[in-house]
């Protein structure tokens, strides 16, 4: 690929080529009858079903709700792994193949992970160390400040072929001649090609082919992205929509040269925009996401020049492209004050607080008995511990305080859900 294209275009000649035109056009299905022909995909390189199976992503897309977000990407954070329940709590955790992080309290400070040093990859939260108003204050205000990210394409690992789900969209569509393409190396994706303004032209992008079902995206704020990029400025759009030429929502986003940059953007911030118009009345619906597209154009918006642009060779490098949301799904405490509910209220992050009568180390699977007011008695580690998992995705825990011993209650035994709504009715 030439890199040496100024102003008004390409090194080569300035001419349109069809070719590239139907092959855009049948690589992203806004041709059924071609798009289906596994003969003429093929000539063109492509594979012929212009959709792509979400599920081969990440499974996000189930429901939205929080209290149900898949086990397979949560990790769960285990604080107080030496007390007799967090031995049983991670000993369970190993046993159902969780994903979790154990630490010990006085950890906390150095827990972060992520390019900005702010970020904490855990979705849930279970604290097993001796209640203190002190602790419970501290924990709080860390975990407000967390970030949780789900990685939808990693491109250092990326899950699926690349060429299957990314494609070149570029302004030949319209009669230009930029040319660009997205390709995997040294752990990132390279969008970059040769962006020029003859024959009225001016942009370059990448776009996914629509992911079927959509992903639902409504439990997070908003996207991530991870990029090294040339000095220009891109955007970032999303596509709520099947239509080949719809509305899509924008951002647009500058760039370092050789720096790599974090990029959070919430869906709040995307600009609904139809052929570089911005459209009135329309918002994003991270429900229903069916594609992803990242562009270098001449334009922002309503007729405005990107200040940042120049025509020629560009390069932009991509980590990863995630979602993000602040603050776990969960957070179970086992032990805990009127003040630590007060401040968890406060927070808005989902809690249940589960208050045991006297911990011992006896066998479990024991009837236990459920209240709102302190219990007398004694409990096992092995049921407390299992308590508090089952409390990650009942929607009955959310937000719940309960305080438990071993007795005859009137659920079964091992019937959690029935505790936890036994507790709210």
């Amino acid at each position: 690929m030439s890199q040496n294209s100024g102003s008004p275009g390409l090194s080569a000649a300035n001419r349109w080529e069809v070719g590239r035109f139907v092959k855009t056009l049948s690589y992203f299905g806004a041709v059924p009858f071609l798009s289906n022909l596994d003969w003429f995909q093929q000539w063109f390189g492509s594979r012929p079903d212009p959709k792509v199976d979400s599920r081969r992503l990440v499974p996000v897309q189930s429901s939205g709700a929080v209290d149900t977000e898949p086990q397979s990407t949560r990790q769960i954070l285990v604080i107080g792994t030496t007390s007799a329940v967090g031995q049983q709590v991670v000993q369970q955790l190993t046993a159902q193949n969780h994903r979790f992080r154990s630490i010990e309290v006085d950890e906390l400070s150095e827990l972060t992970d992520g390019p900005n040093g702010d970020a904490v990859i855990c979705d849930a939260v279970i604290c097993c160390t001796e209640a203190s108003q002190s602790r419970d204050a501290a924990l709080i205000r860390q975990v407000e400040n967390w970030v949780v990210r789900q990685p939808i394409f990693d491109f250092a690992q990326p899950s699926t072929d690349l060429q299957e789900i990314w494609g070149a969209l570029d302004d030949v569509v319209m009669g230009g001649v930029s040319q660009s393409s997205i390709r995997l190396g040294d752990g990132v994706a390279y969008f970059s090609g040769v962006v020029s303004t003859a024959n009225s032209g001016g942009f370059a992008s990448v776009r996914t082919r629509n992911l079927e079902p959509p992903l639902d995206l409504s439990a997070y704020e908003g996207v991530e992205l991870r990029i090294k990029g040339d000095g220009k400025r891109y955007k970032f759009m999303l596509r709520s929509e099947t239509r080949w030429d719809g509305v899509a929502y924008c951002y647009s986003f500058d760039t370092v040269a050789d720096e790599w940059l974090t990029v959070r953007i919430p869906f709040s911030a995307l600009v609904p925009v139809f052929r570089a118009r911005t459209v009135a009345n329309s918002s994003v619906d991270p429900s229903h996401v069916y594609a992803w597209q990242l562009m270098l154009s001449k334009f922002e918006y309503d007729g405005a020049l990107n200040p940042h642009f120049e025509p020629g060779f560009f390069q932009l490098q991509i980590q990863s492209v995630a979602v993000y949301r602040h603050r776990p799904s969960r957070m179970v405490l086992v032990g805990a004050t009127e003040e630590t509910e007060r401040l968890l209220q406060h927070s808005g992050i989902p809690y249940t607080m589960i208050c045991p009568s006297q911990v011992e180390e006896i066998p479990g699977g024991q009837s236990l008995q459920v209240a709102r007011q302190p219990l007398q008695g004694q409990v096992s580690a092995i049921d407390v511990a299992a308590l508090c998992l089952a409390a990650l995705d009942d929607s009955a825990a959310r937000n719940l305080t309960l305080f438990v011993t071993a007795g005859e209650g009137q659920c079964a035994i091992g019937d959690w859900h029935c505790l936890f709504k036994s507790v709210v009715n």
